[in-house]
């Protein structure tokens, strides 16, 4: 090999051209420069991408905003969403609603939401989903939630707390079906139904409700002691309310409502026309005259909310004239007044309505556009209750951005997964290049 370059010319080099070192130092530079922005732009996005996502995903330390002077309610309730935070994990407060909204024509994608007193918060009751969203109470002072079980008979009842998060279980004996009727308005007492039932093979979700409805037996729970008072006496009971004086307690059995002190005494019996019963959980007026009822099976647990009827009102003495019957309404949600009513109209929303002259004042509306089950659905409500005890005073606030609360962890994940991989592979795509 060494003869054989020995045999060639010894020629010196070819001369560069002019500036060509000052031409590839610069290009080299410039290059050098392209690598460090590109990769520099992608770290920026990177750290940019964890960070609007691990923020919402994260439950920040701040705890929920004093009680405003007067409750209020949002002129619109806020759309379906995917990204609503839970109770658990971010407590905002009281809350004026309790409503379950979503849809199941393709896929179950239902929420049980509670709506703040205060502000536009809204907030999934995850301890709800974790019992399979069964039937619930919310206290008169929108602070907390009682809950049920759907899926069979139970030993306890689940209290949560709405300005913390926390959960309770409040024990109820050996393992019955529940039907909560009624919260007292003092926020002590809890009526509801109870009977022995049997299994649930197939998970249907009206299962307990249905069986309790047809032979459940009266009971009073206090909630400052747990204990419970049985009143074997009084079944099927149908449906419940308690007297606005918080010492009476209206229980309706077959067609009749009978009447009881808080002690257990009764006290009465008021007939209900055939084809009627009680308004549940709110049905007694606030003067203490009258009884409200609604045509029977009119409102369900775990159906949509959407046929209007009529109220009409039963005397609870003899010589009271009772109120003109309300049209056009779909549920009956409590009372502003003993002349005015709050209820359920459509288009599906809150609406107040004066009994002496008829008068309606739309408060609020509920979105149910298709933004349910991806786009696809219209939205639905159902099981929707008021906070009773602060609609004496309730005002109508603008529906302005909603507090949702931090991202559920089961969304953030798969969203930073996707995110950061399509950031590595632009990443490497500039690299190379």
């Amino acid at each position: 090999m060494k003869d054989l370059f020995a045999t060639l010319a010894d020629d010196p080099a070819p001369p560069l051209a002019a500036g060509y070192l000052d031409t590839v130092l610069r290009r080299g530079r410039r290059s050098a420069r392209r690598r460090f922005l590109g990769t520099a732009a992608v770290w920026v996005v990177v750290v940019l991408a964890v960070a609007g996502l691990a923020v919402p995903a994260l439950p920040l330390p701040e705890r929920p905003a004093a009680p405003a002077a007067r409750a209020s309610l949002p002129e619109r309730f806020a759309g379906y969403s995917v990204l609503t935070g839970t109770v658990g994990a971010s407590p905002a407060g009281r809350a004026i609603a309790l409503y379950g909204y979503g849809n199941g024509e393709l896929f179950n994608m239902f929420q049980p939401v509670v709506a703040g007193a205060d502000r536009n918060t809204y907030r999934r009751v995850d301890a709800m989903e974790d019992r399979g969203r069964p039937s619930a109470l919310l206290s008169p002072d929108g602070t907390q939630v009682l809950l049920g079980d759907d899926n069979g008979a139970t030993r306890d009842l689940v209290l949560v707390d709405l300005t913390t998060g926390r959960r309770r279980s409040v024990p109820i004996g050996e393992p019955v079906g529940v039907r909560l009727l009624a919260w007292s308005p003092d926020g002590r007492y809890v009526a509801y139904s109870a009977a022995p039932i049997g299994d649930n093979p197939d998970r249907l979700g009206n299962f307990v409700d249905d069986e309790v409805r047809r032979s459940g037996e009266l009971r009073l729970l206090d909630l400052s002691t747990h204990q419970s008072r049985a009143f074997p006496e009084v079944h099927p009971v149908a449906q419940a309310a308690f007297a606005p004086d918080r010492g009476r307690l209206a229980v309706q059995v077959d067609q009749q409502v009978r009447l009881f002190e808080l002690g257990g005494r009764s006290i009465g019996t008021v007939e209900i026309p055939a084809g009627r019963e009680l308004a549940a959980g709110v049905g007694w007026t606030p003067d203490g005259r009258f009884l409200a009822t609604v045509p029977s099976g009119f409102v369900l647990h775990a159906t949509f909310l959407w046929n209007e009827g009529d109220v009409t009102f039963v005397a609870v003495a003899d010589g009271a004239t009772p109120p003109a019957p309300v049209t056009g309404v779909v549920q009956l949600l409590g009372w502003r007044s003993a002349t005015t009513l709050v209820a359920a109209t459509m288009p599906m929303g809150l609406s107040s309505i004066d009994l002496t002259t008829g008068a309606r004042e739309q408060l609020s509306l509920f979105d149910t556009g298709s933004t349910c089950e991806l786009g696809m659905q219209t939205c639905q409500v159902f099981d929707l209750q008021l906070a009773t005890g602060l609609l004496a005073d309730v005002t109508v606030r603008p529906a302005s951005w909603p507090d949702r609360g931090p991202w559920p962890l089961a969304l953030t994940i798969p969203i930073a997964v996707v995110v950061l991989g399509a950031t590595y592979l632009v990443w490497r795509r500039l690299r190379r290049r």
